[in-house]
């Protein structure tokens, strides 16, 4: 599963789920191209009471130069969102005036900008955030804000354990490009961002036929024409796709602002299907909050985290440790995964699916929730494999309905059987008294 740590948790019916699902849209396909030639994924639900905007676009967080630079399509993103275009308002102004919320979110292959809005408000922002990124403007004064914001958020997000940890992890599971280089760079680096670097990033990512134009909540039917096709974007060409992992697993000791230890592995691509549903639950099994580490890690000093991230091509399933007792878990936490290439005994299987089921509906029921899921498998290349596509009848959920204790076993063999990519994290130590 891939939704990001930002999404709340809240319960949500399978009856529920049902309606919202068969409301996707009478009229409007839920995923296609429109007639200028971009794409865009929709779902309706007339029943929530506001509805999220989300442009997503797929391209390299690093940037596109030899010398990459974590972090630059955040900047970007934001600097364009801050920045005054020709109509004279910039997207912030229009979203803070229209009473919604913008938030900008940057992976390791995408950027995301996403507005939460009313119901009525919906054409107005689809319009203006169309405009102000397909011609794409940048200006110092939003480079400036943007500056400060992706600063802080790179300093808040280096003092997070899983975050920090998963950073490098993918550096030691990639040997180059975006996932090697990971999203944390230093204040220092983002404060050093020159305009130009950030207007060619923007002009050569920001492009129409690199969007996918996401539309949740309660979406009035008329939305999608409200789209500002420009035209008049760099062309560039197509961002890159992940690069080949390495083909040993590496070992990594860094000194950085927490501690902790990591094991990652390259999983399948997004379009294995089943086998990457089969590593949500195995994840979802083990480390979700009733998972059984989690539960049997209760009353130790220590923070497990594991999720399988499904990517274009390969996923990860990255572990994290954190805490007091870190290295002292980590055996216990090895060998649970070791053991995920068991078959269950039927009963608690079937417990351990029907969790994973809940787990994942709850993560899916207000209109930013619903974005982030749909322009994340957009973005990597399967968007109906998107989980809820269809509500509970959805390819998604049919998979996972399939799934059987000896398949799921024989893929947890197949990829997690092997050596890991380690990683160990160390605070510096404490200063001598001169």
């Amino acid at each position: 599963m891939t939704l990001p740590r930002r999404l709340s948790r809240a319960a949500i019916s399978v009856a529920a789920l049902l309606v919202w699902g068969g409301a996707a849209s009478a009229q409007t396909a839920p995923f296609g191209t429109l007639p200028g030639g971009i794409a865009y994924t929709i779902e309706t639900d007339p029943s929530q009471p506001a509805a999220a905007v989300s442009l997503w676009y797929r391209a390299p967080a690093s940037g596109f130069d030899a010398v990459p630079l974590p972090g630059l399509a955040k900047v970007a993103a934001t600097t364009v969102a801050a920045s005054t275009p020709v109509t004279g308002m910039s997207l912030g102004q229009v979203v803070r005036r229209a009473g919604g919320r913008l938030s900008i979110a940057a992976y390791p292959d995408s950027v995301a900008i996403t507005a939460l809005v009313a119901p009525e408000q919906v054409a107005a922002v689809v319009r203006a955030m169309t405009a102000d990124y397909f011609a794409p403007v940048t200006d110092g004064a939003g480079l400036r804000i943007a500056q400060r914001e992706v600063a802080d958020d790179m300093l808040y997000r280096s003092f997070v354990p899983a975050d920090a940890i998963e950073d490098a992890l993918a550096a030691a599971l990639f040997t180059a490009g975006p996932f090697h280089d990971g999203q944390g760079a230093t204040v220092e680096q983002i404060r050093a961002v020159t305009l130009p670097r950030v207007t060619a990033f923007a002009e050569r990512a920001f492009r129409p036929s690199n969007a996918v134009l996401v539309l949740t909540g309660n979406v009035p039917s008329t939305a999608l024409t409200a789209v500002a096709a420009r035209n008049g974007a760099s062309p560039g060409t197509e961002p890159p796709v992940p690069p080949a992992p390495r083909p040993q697993p590496t070992t990594i000791a860094k000194t950085a602002n927490v501690g902790g230890i990591g094991l990652g592995w390259n999983g399948p691509p997004i379009a294995d299907e089943a086998s990457a549903t089969a590593l949500d639950l195995v994840a979802d099994r083990l480390f979700s909050a009733s998972g059984s580490v989690t539960k049997a890690l209760a009353k130790r000093k220590a923070t497990v985290t594991g999720r399988f991230v499904t990517f274009h091509d390969p996923g990860m399933f990255l572990v994290t440790i954190s805490g007091d007792e870190a290295a002292a878990v980590r055996p216990a936490v090895e060998a649970a995964i070791a053991e995920a290439a068991h078959p269950l005994a039927p009963a608690p299987f079937g417990a351990a699916k029907a969790a994973f089921v809940y787990h994942l509906l709850d993560d899916m029921q207000t209109p930013d929730q619903l974005a982030d899921t749909f322009g994340w498998y957009a973005v990597e290349g399967n968007p109906s494999y998107a989980p809820a596509r269809g509500g509970a009848r959805s390819r998604y959920f049919s998979l996972a309905a399939a799934l059987t204790p000896e398949a799921v076993a024989a893929i947890a063999h197949r990829y997690l059987g092997t050596a890991p990519a380690v990683v160990t994290l160390a605070t510096p130590a404490p200063a001598k008294p001169s």
